[in-house]
């Protein structure tokens, strides 16, 4: 899953060196990535009204759904 979740956020981002995905689990079992990029690239990554972060929220609970897992992607 986190594989997904570099290529689209990978796409999006200008400075790629800068952008970190980090995974964790919750204490109910529910996988968390958390994403931090340079202040210009998340700008790009939430998108207009969030737009572009909801696709891709929607996207890897899609997958997650697949493999009965939960997921949450934040932004920091």
């Amino acid at each position: 899953m986190k594989e997904l979740l570099e290529t689209i956020v990978f796409a999006l981002v200008d400075e790629k060196d800068q952008v970190n995905i980090t995974e964790e689990e919750d204490k109910d079992g529910n996988t968390v990535f958390k994403i931090s990029a340079s202040p210009n690239d998340v700008g790009r990554i939430i998108g207009k009204n969030g737009n572009t972060i909801t696709a891709i929220r929607k996207v890897l609970k899609a997958y997650a759904i697949k493999l009965r897992k939960r997921v949450t992607v934040d932004v920091l």
